[in-house]
C-alpha cells in the first residue's frame, strides 16, 4: 500500500511578500510553517503540528534577496504533537533600503528518521486471533506489490471482516477507513484503508486493506499488543480479501520504509515470515490450542483407516481439505462391497498414491484414497476426479 508522505512546500518572494502556503501531499493542514513579518524588518519563521506523534520538520531556503537567516540552512527540528508557533529561525535584511524576499520550501516525516531504532529482536504477535490459522500469501519482495516501501511487507489471506489485532504496543498515529473500493490495478494504490501504530522505538507497524468504517481505534489512543484493532477488508490495490502488514521507519525525505522482522512462534522463538507458508497465532496469555498443518500429515497416519459409513446408497468421493494438503476418502454406502477406481486430474498437485486410485470398499465403509499436495513453485492448484466402480 502507499501512504502519502508528509510534504509541504512554501513559496515567499519579492518585496517582502507573505504569501499562505501551498500544500501538497496528503495531509494537508497537518505542518504548518508561517513567516511573521517584524517592525525591525526581521521574519519570524514558525512551525505548528497538528499530528498527536513527534513528526520531523526539514525547512530550506532556495533564494534569499538581501536577507540571512540566524541559524543554518537546511533546518531541521523535531516538533513535538500539537506544537504551535513555534519558532525556527529569523531572517534578518542585509540591506534596509533595497527589495528583499525569499523562497522557503519544507517536509516533514512522521516520527523522526535521525533518532528511530527499532529492535530488531522484537517478536512482533501474528495479527489475528489467538489460536488462528491463516496462510501468508505474499512475502518480503513479494513479486505482486511488495518492492519499495512495500519491500519488507507480508500479507495473510483472509474473509473480509475478520479481526485484526495489534501486534505491538504502541499509540495509533493515523486511520484511514473511509475508502469503499479495490482493485488490482495500481491504480487503487492510494484506496487502501489503514491503521498505522507508533512504537516505541520510533519505528512503526502497518495494517493496511480493511474494511470501510473496519477501524475500531483513533489516533491517539494508546494500545497493547493482542489489542482487536479493525477488521479486514479489500481496499486499495489488492487482488483478493487480506491483510497487509509491515514495520516501518520514517526518511527525511517524509516518506516511510519497511524493514525486516520478525513474528513470535507459537514455540515462543522467533519466526522469520516464508510466503505460501501457514502460522497460527499465539497470543501470550491465551488458552492452549492444538496445531495441524497439512504438510505433516502423511500416508501412514491413514494406514488402516475404516469408518462406518451409511448416509448414502452409492459410492462417491470426500475431500477434506487442511491448509493447501487435500485428503480424499471414498466412500461406499452400498450394501455391497465395491471395487472403486478413481482417475485424477491435477494442475499444480500432485497424488501420493498416484494419479489412478484403486480400493476395494467393503459395504457401508469409509476408506482412504490418497493425498494430494502442491508440486514445488505451483502458482496455481485445481483438482478434478472420475470415480468407476462395480
Amino acid at each position: 500500500m502507499t501512504q502519502g508522505a508528509g510534504r509541504l512546500v512554501i513559496a515567499i518572494c519579492a518585496l517582502l511578500l507573505i504569501a499562505v502556503p501551498q500544500i501538497s501531499g496528503a495531509q494537508e493542514d497537518q505542518v504548518v510553517v508561517t513567516g511573521e513579518q517584524r517592525e525591525d524588518g526581521s521574519v519570524v519563521i514558525r512551525a505548528s503540528s497538528a499530528h498527536i506523534i513527534p513528526v520531523y520538520l526539514n525547512v530550506d531556503l532556495a533564494r534569499l534577496i538581501n536577507m540571512e537567516p540566524d541559524a543554518p540552512t537546511p533546518f531541521g527540528i523535531e516538533l513535538a504533537p500539537g506544537a504551535t508557533g513555534v519558532e525556527l529561525f529569523r531572517l534578518r535584511p542585509t540591506n534596509t533600503s533595497g527589495r528583499v524576499g525569499y523562497t522557503l520550501s519544507y517536509r516533514y516525516a512522521r516520527g523522526n528518521p535521525y533518532t528511530v531504532d527499532h529492535d530488531d529482536d522484537h517478536l512482533y504477535l501474528m495479527p489475528y486471533a489467538h489460536g488462528e490459522k491463516r496462510r501468508l500469501s505474499q512475502g518480503f519482495r513479494g513479486a505482486f506489490s511488495h518492492y519499495g516501501e512495500n519491500e519488507y511487507a507480508v500479507d495473510f489471506e483472509m474473509p473480509e471482516g475478520t479481526q485484526v489485532f495489534a501486534a505491538r504496543d504502541g499509540i495509533v498515529a493515523e486511520v484511514k477507513e473511509d475508502s469503499r473500493v479495490g482493485g488490482p490495478a495500481r491504480s487503487y494504490s492510494g484506496e487502501a484503508n489503514y491503521v498505522l501504530v507508533m512504537h516505541d522505538d520510533g519505528s512503526f507497524a502497518n495494517y493496511a486493506h480493511l474494511r470501510y468504517d473496519g477501524a475500531v481505534v483513533a489516533p491517539g489512543d494508546r494500545v497493547r499488543a493482542g489489542d482487536l484493532i479493525g477488521y479486514s477488508g479489500n481496499t486499495g490495490r489488492s487482488s483478493g480479501p487480506h491483510l497487509h502488514f509491515d514495520v516501518r521507519i520514517p526518511l527525511p525525505d517524509g516518506t516511510m520504509q519497511s524493514i525486516p522482522f520478525l513474528f513470535l512462534g507459537t514455540d515462543g522463538g522467533p519466526v522469520e515470515p516464508r510466503e505460501n507458508q501457514f502460522y497460527y497465532a499465539s497470543h501470550p496469555g491465551g488458552p492452549p490450542f492444538e496445531e495441524v498443518y497439512g504438510a505433516s500429515i502423511t500416508m501412514a497416519d491413514f494406514a488402516g483407516y475404516s469408518e462406518r459409513f451409511t448416509s448414502a446408497s452409492r459410492v462417491d468421493v470426500r475431500v477434506e481439505q487442511i491448509d493447501l494438503t487435500f485428503l480424499v476418502f471414498i466412500r461406499n454406502g452400498l450394501d455391497r462391497e465395491a471395487d472403486v477406481e478413481i482417475s485424477f486430474q491435477l494442475r499444480g498437485l500432485e497424488s501420493e498414491a498416484g494419479r489412478v486410485v484403486e480400493r476395494t470398499v467393503p459395504p457401508a465403509t469409509e476408506v482412504f484414497a490418497t493425498i494430494l499436495r502442491p508440486l514445488p513453485g505451483a502458482t496455481t492448484i485445481q483438482y478434478g476426479y472420475t470415480v468407476r466402480y462395480r
